[in-house]
């Protein structure tokens, strides 16, 4: 009879194979490198361009630890298989990462250790295992140029897919480093201004956008046309279009994490209409807009907390000025749709659980806000993650939410008036870094856990013909992908259009992805002509660098025949 062998045995073999498969394929690869350039060295040129290689961090069990090594060697041979760069010896690299103990690496101790070994790119990133799921996650920064950072992200099952996508991260990171060398002699200089002329200019214009950040309508849309605002010097979180003035035109509202900003379009220009500065304390979450006191002027609702305690403002337009009309709320606000129009709800918070207590109907009475009764939704929501529709246009409400892990969900009522779920998603959707983070301010300065204010949901008849629509993002993760329960960035995101077609949600048109972090977006009018824009905030560098606005006339966007 066949001996049959021990869990712990066959771990133990396991372990043993992977790691002879990872080296045999690190030595076949060596050796035709090794063979290719063998014959090449005489024709080419000497190398010019030095990059150094940090040793990745390794997020796994310490019995692949031994990946740290392989992979550094299979990338290094990839990358320095270009005549054109040299990768700086790794013996150099350790001195110059000695200095630094055991300190986490951060961008700003790899380019230290860069410009220590006269490098002109550094390369540092992690790798993470977890069960049978292996995510590469890198960042090269350019140390003697201005070029924006080359962020790459990888995710696959098993480490026998490890060699392959060393090989895509190779070429990636190669062909990035090359055009950065043709393409960034000397640093560009950013446009003064937007080329806004009141209308949408056509995307053909080459001054418009580089070809990377081309804004394109797949699939069953057509491509028209995009306007794009100059860089931003902040990280929006997000944003809102309505006339707040009483001026017959349309105001940008821009929220970062302490302050607001008013904007205009005047002709080519985005101008700044007002500004309200905050401080370290005050941190901004989010903002509606609306004319829940029914005086004819819409108020702006900004929920933020102060010193780790819920402290919101109410602003309004009056005598000339924008005036805080009520202040030091304890509720996060904002606005839902509803039959009758927009319903203003809230939740309170403690920075120890989170939200607690029913969502409450919000509304003004003898000039203040006051909760008048919990809102009727499914249990486990907050009033972040969901949105109130009419997916069957049969005048009854269902609920579209997004869940912990950013799944989509649709509830309805059944026969009983209890809600119940008819449809799951089996792709993530939204993506957050907008986030709480409880326990923060108990004096250990670090988050127990987080609770992410999720994506916006929007549900919008875009075309005037009573058919809705969902418009939702999806933000791709960086660093440690969605194998954890925070993501730290997002290097890529697109917005998504679907409509519900009786048992499902059935996509109808998407974006090209954008480079970058999509921070919020709306449809409404934003240069005041009547007629709708996607309007999307996006933050650079993964979530964490300067931000911009662009704008998509929907006009004739996927319209249905």
């Amino acid at each position: 009879m066949k001996k049959v062998r021990s869990q712990k045995d066959r771990k133990h073999f396991t372990l043993y194979s992977l790691q002879f498969t990872v080296y045999c394929l690190l030595f076949t690869a060596c050796c035709l490198l090794l063979t290719v350039n063998s014959g090449a060295e005489e024709k080419t040129a000497s190398p010019s361009i030095r990059v150094a290689i940090v040793p990745w961090k390794i997020n796994a069990e310490e019995k692949f630890g031994y990946l740290k090594g392989a992979v550094h060697d299979m990338f290094a041979s990839r990358i320095g298989a270009e005549p054109t760069i040299e990768i700086v010896k790794e013996s150099s690299i350790k001195s110059a990462l000695s200095k630094y103990g055991q300190e986490d690496m951060t961008e700003d101790i790899a380019k230290n250790i860069g410009n220590g070994v006269n490098a002109d790119y550094v390369i540092y990133g992690s790798i993470t295992v977890i069960a049978d799921s292996v995510s590469i996650d890198t960042k090269t920064a350019a140390l003697k140029k201005v070029v924006s950072p080359i962020f790459f992200a990888s995710q696959g099952k098993g480490l026998d897919n490890l060699v392959s996508m060393i090989d895509e991260m190779a070429k990636d990171t190669k062909d990035k480093i090359l055009n950065a060398e043709k393409t960034t002699t000397a640093p560009a200089t950013p446009p003064a201004s937007s080329e806004y002329t009141g209308k949408f200019i056509s995307k053909e214009k080459p001054a418009e956008t580089m070809a990377d950040d081309d804004f394109i309508i797949r699939e069953k849309a057509n491509t028209k046309s995009i306007w794009k605002s100059p860089q931003l010097p902040t990280v929006i979180k997000y944003i809102e279009i309505a006339d707040v003035d009483g001026d017959k035109k349309n105001e940008i509202i821009v929220l970062d994490s302490h302050n607001l900003f008013i904007y205009r379009l005047n002709g080519q220009t985005l101008e700044i209409v007002k500004e309200f500065k905050g401080n370290v304390s005050h941190i901004n979450y989010s903002v509606s807009i609306a004319d829940m006191n029914n005086n004819g002027v819409p108020e702006i609702y900004i929920s933020r907390i102060t010193n780790g305690r819920l402290d919101s403002y109410v602003l309004e337009y009056k005598d000339g000025e924008f005036q805080t009309i009520a202040s030091g709320l304890k509720w996060f606000v904002k606005t839902v749709g509803e039959k009758t129009g927009l319903m203003l709800i809230g939740q309170k918070y403690s920075d120890t659980t989170g939200f607690f207590g029913a969502v409450q109907r919000l509304e003004w009475k003898d000039g203040k806000m006051q909760d008048v009764k919990a809102v009727d939704i499914p249990k486990g929501l907050n009033l972040y993650n969901f949105e109130i529709v009419d997916l069957n246009r049969d005048g009854t409400a269902d609920i579209i939410a997004l869940d912990e892990r950013d799944y989509l969900h649709i509830y309805n009522k059944d026969k009983q008036g209890s809600w119940q779920e008819i449809w799951k998603s089996g792709e993530f959707y939204g993506g957050s870094l907008n986030r709480l983070e409880l326990g923060a301010s108990s004096g250990s300065h670090e988050a127990s856990d987080f609770i992410d204010i999720k994506a916006r949901i929007v549900y919008a008849d875009l075309y005037g013909d009573g058919l809705g629509e969902i418009i939702i993002s999806r933000n791709d993760p960086g660093t440690m992908g969605r194998y954890f329960k925070v993501a730290r960035s997002y290097d890529k995101g697109e917005i998504i259009d679907m409509t519900w077609e009786g048992n499902s949600l059935e996509e109808n048109w998407k974006t090209k992805k954008i480079d970058g972090y999509i921070a919020d977006y709306i449809v409404n009018d934003i240069d005041s002509d009547g007629h709708k824009e996607l309007v999307i905030a996006v933050v650079t560098d993964g979530g964490i660098g300067k931000s911009y606005i662009m704008a998509y006339k929907l006009q004739g966007i996927g319209m249905r025949q």
